[in-house]
C-alpha cells in the first residue's frame, strides 16, 4: 500500500470526483492487498482495473510501482482522466494564460458548448471547456488540458445536486435566487484563471506521483475487453460492478459526455435489467480471468443484494479477504479479494 499519507492526499485531488465509488475505499483495498501480495513482490505485480471510475485505483497501485496497470472503462469521462494522469505531457502556467488568451490561441474546429450546454454551464464556463479542451497543442499536453477542461466544468456541479438548472445566466441573480444557494458556483466563477491552475497543480502533482510507465488504456465494455487482455501473473484484476450509466444517462453524465463529445448526447434507455446488466459483464469478466489470478470484486449498493453478489464471486473463486460497509439507511455492500479457481 502507499504508506506515506500525503501521496495518498495527492492521488485522492488528482483522481476523477465521482460520487459512491469503491475510491473512498482504496486504502483499506490496498492493505488487504498488501496483505495477499507481500509489499516487496509488489514490482512484479500487474494490476487491471476493468471498470476504472475516478481512477483512484490504478493511481494508487501506479504511485506504489507496480509493473503494469491496465486501465478501462466505457465512460468516455474515465478515459479522459486516465490520458491526462497517465498519458498527459507537461503544461505549464504560461501555457494557460496563452490558451486563454483569444488573441493568441489556436483551436481545432468545434461547436461551442454554449449552443447544447446552456441551460446548466454558463457561456464563460463554456468558452473556458472549448478553449482548454480543443487548444490546437501538440497531444501529450493536450490530454492534459483535455482532463483540465474536465475538472473545470465538473467544479461547477454541487456536490448534493449535480449540474443544477440555470434560470438566468447573470451571477447578480443567481445570488438573488430565493431558492437556492448558488453562493459557491458564483465563487468559482469569479476565481478565474486562478482556480483554474490550482486545478492544474492537483493533477501536475498527480501525474508527478506515477511510478509505473507501463500503461495501457482500453475504452470498452468490461466484457470484451477481459478476454483481449495479456493476464501475465501474477496479476490483479478489480472486477468493479459496472453500471449502465453510459447506456441509461442521468442528467450530470449526459452534460459531461455531451461536452466531450462536441454535441448533444441524448438520453436513452438500456434494454437489460441491471441485474442481467450486472451479471452478463461481471461474469464475463471472472470467466476470462486464468487460474490463480486475484480479483477484487463490490457489490451489494445497486443491482443486487450483497448475498446475490456473494454467490457469482464464489462461483469462480476462493475468498481470501472480506469487508463489508455499513451505512445509515443504505444496503449492506461489501468488497473482497478472491483467488481464481
Amino acid at each position: 500500500m502507499i504508506e506515506d499519507a500525503a501521496i495518498r492526499a495527492i492521488l485522492r485531488r488528482a483522481m476523477l470526483p465521482m460520487d459512491g465509488n469503491i475510491a473512498d475505499h482504496a486504502e483499506g483495498i490496498l492493505a488487504a492487498v498488501a496483505r495477499v501480495v507481500p509489499r516487496d513482490d509488489w514490482p512484479a505485480l500487474t494490476c487491471i482495473d476493468l471498470t476504472a471510475g475516478s481512477c483512484m485505483l490504478p493511481l494508487s497501485f501506479a504511485a506504489a510501482g507496480v509493473r503494469r496497470v491496465v486501465i478501462n472503462d466505457t465512460a468516455t469521462r474515465t478515459i479522459v482522466a486516465a490520458r491526462g494522469l497517465f498519458q498527459g505531457g507537461a503544461v505549464d502556467r504560461a501555457l494557460i494564460e496563452r490558451i486563454l488568451d483569444r488573441r493568441k490561441s489556436r483551436r481545432r474546429p468545434h461547436t461551442p458548448s454554449f449552443h447544447f450546454a446552456s441551460d446548466y454551464l454558463t457561456a464563460e464556463i463554456c468558452g473556458v471547456f472549448d478553449q482548454l479542451f480543443h487548444a490546437d497543442v501538440a497531444p501529450p499536453a493536450a490530454a492534459t488540458l483535455r482532463y483540465l477542461a474536465l475538472r473545470h466544468v465538473l467544479d461547477f456541479a454541487d456536490p448534493d445536486d449535480g449540474f443544477r438548472i440555470l434560470m438566468t445566466q447573470d451571477p447578480k441573480q443567481l445570488l438573488a435566487d430565493s431558492e437556492t444557494d448558488w453562493r459557491d458556483f458564483v465563487v468559482r466563477l469569479d476565481a478565474g484563471p486562478e482556480r483554474l491552475l490550482r486545478l492544474l497543480d492537483d493533477i501536475t502533482a498527480g501525474q508527478a506521483a506515477i511510478v509505473t510507465r507501463d500503461v495501457t488504456i482500453h475504452h470498452g465494455d468490461m466484457r470484451d475487453v477481459a478476454s483481449m487482455i495479456d493476464h501475465r501473473m501474477p496479476c490483479l484484476v478489480v472486477v468493479n460492478p459496472p453500471t449502465n450509466g453510459v447506456d441509461e444517462y442521468v442528467i450530470d453524465d449526459q452534460v459531461v459526455h455531451s461536452l466531450i463529445a462536441n454535441r448533444l448526447v441524448p438520453l436513452t434507455r438500456c434494454p437489460e435489467t441491471p441485474e442481467l446488466f450486472w451479471r452478463r459483464r461481471v461474469e464475463a469478466a471472472l470467466a476470462a480471468l486464468p487460474r490463480g489470478t486475484l480479483f477484487v470484486v463490490w457489490g451489494g449498493d445497486g443491482a443486487m443484494p450483497v448475498a446475490a453478489c456473494r454467490a457469482v464471486w464464489d462461483g469462480f473463486g476462493d475468498p481470501l479477504h472480506l469487508h463489508e460497509v455499513r451505512a445509515p439507511g443504505e444496503p449492506v455492500s461489501m468488497w473482497g479479494i478472491f483467488r481464481r479457481r
